[in-house]
């Protein structure tokens, strides 16, 4: 392989040189020799063969179990963990906040539109994306409303720190290590909630009190677990919303589009989740053999699945650069992964997503960037969405 996809500096010039490395193979041994599977067969079958794959990021797959994000915990206790967060992730629970978050929506959008108005321009990352997601898995874990603020300033410090320590955090280490602060704040809501026999019935309560094989988690499990969903949930639902906003901006037809036919708003989304997929690389560490899109994988080998050249594979969609809402099945990337560990949290990213565009779409009649805007993608190196996004807003 003469190529390196990780060199280009924007995500437009890495994704050409992904397109050109797929025509070579869809997958490829890196000089690091780690596996790089970038075409959508190699990295759905990886994804959906999670007998074959451990681990993640910052984890080979040897960690305690305790300390091992839900990601990466191996089947069957992957399944039967997952079973108590998805009990909370589920739909008539992120229904019950539901009108929690639009009524949030309406807020930012109406504070984003004064902003906007007085400064002639302002930040949608800072003033919607950023602070909505945030919130609103700081209220499904039971953080109290008056720490929300604090709370975000957190989770984005947290990533800030996981993208620097990956490769150096001490083995063992357990993730909440990465920010002391943050980390102290999750210990005490834990603490709170197990010597409080009334406890709030929140995901915090819900992970100290669930069973699994007869056994309750420990509290480093509970802390761990937290940390992920924090992490894994603030940060793909505002780059989805960041990703949706910037492309809005720029196709004032499309925009024009939606607010006449709300419908819109799903096949648009979707598209987003595909064309510029919020989560772009996800590591693994292989179990046992497997063969990826032709090339044999051994067990103890790392592989790292880069799902957004997946979702950019014109052998799985057509004009696959090409944001089309008229698409046929358009769910079907990879967005969220594929298969049995799919995102749990995804049915709250589009609900999310949703009432933002709700809120945005009844208050605001057109906007475009700012002439100030510069583009400045998330330094975070699996992610991808603006870390600003500075525009003009015209009020309903």
């Amino acid at each position: 392989m003469s190529l390196d996809p990780f060199s280009p500096t924007t995500t437009e010039e890495r994704h050409e040189t992904l397109a050109r490395m797929r025509v070579e193979a869809g997958v490829h041994k890196l000089p690091t020799g780690q596996w790089f599977a970038i075409s959508a067969e190699a990295v759905e079958t990886g994804l959906k063969s999670v007998e074959h794959f451990v681990g993640s990021f910052g984890d080979a797959g040897d960690l305690p179990e305790e300390k091992q994000i839900l990601a990466g915990i191996p089947e069957p206790r992957h399944g039967k963990i997952r079973k108590i967060i998805n009990s909370v992730f589920a739909y008539h629970h992120a229904s019950a906040v539901e009108g929690w978050a639009l009524a949030l929506s309406e807020r930012l959008v109406e504070g984003a539109l004064a902003e906007s108005g007085a400064k002639g321009s302002v930040c949608l990352m800072q003033g919607l994306a950023r602070p909505l997601p945030s919130a609103v898995i700081a209220h499904l874990l039971g953080v109290p409303s008056e720490d929300h603020a604090t709370f975000a300033r957190w989770s984005d410090e947290v990533l800030a720190g996981a993208q620097s320590d990956m490769g150096s955090r001490p083995a063992g280490a357990e993730l909440s290590s990465i920010h002391s602060e943050f980390g102290d704040y999750i210990r005490e809501q834990v603490a709170v909630r197990k010597d409080d026999p009334n406890a709030p019935d929140d995901l915090t309560t819900r992970l100290l009190n669930a069973e699994v094989d007869g056994e309750r988690l420990s509290e480093t499990a509970v802390r761990t677990q937290l940390q992920f969903l924090i992490m894994a949930g603030n940060e793909t639902t505002r780059n989805l919303i960041g990703n949706m906003l910037k492309h809005l901006a720029g196709l004032p037809e499309l925009y024009r589009a939606l607010r006449e036919d709300r419908e819109l708003l799903v096949p648009i989304s979707e598209e987003v989740l595909r064309v510029d997929t919020p989560v772009q690389l996800l590591a693994r560490t292989c179990t046992r053999p497997i063969v990826l899109d032709g090339v044999q994988v051994e067990a103890g080998e790392r592989v790292l699945f880069h799902v957004g050249a997946a979702n950019r594979d014109p052998a799985r969609f057509a004009d696959p650069t090409q944001m089309n809402p008229g698409r046929e099945r358009v769910k079907e990337h990879l967005g969220f992964g594929a298969g049995p560990h799919i995102c749990p949290g995804a049915f709250l990213a589009r609900m999310e997503t949703r009432v933002a565009f709700e809120a945005f779409l009844d208050r605001v009649q057109a906007f475009e960037l700012a002439p100030s805007h510069r583009p400045d993608q998330n330094p975070v190196f699996w992610a991808n969405g603006p870390q600003s996004l500075r525009v003009v807003l015209e009020r309903a």
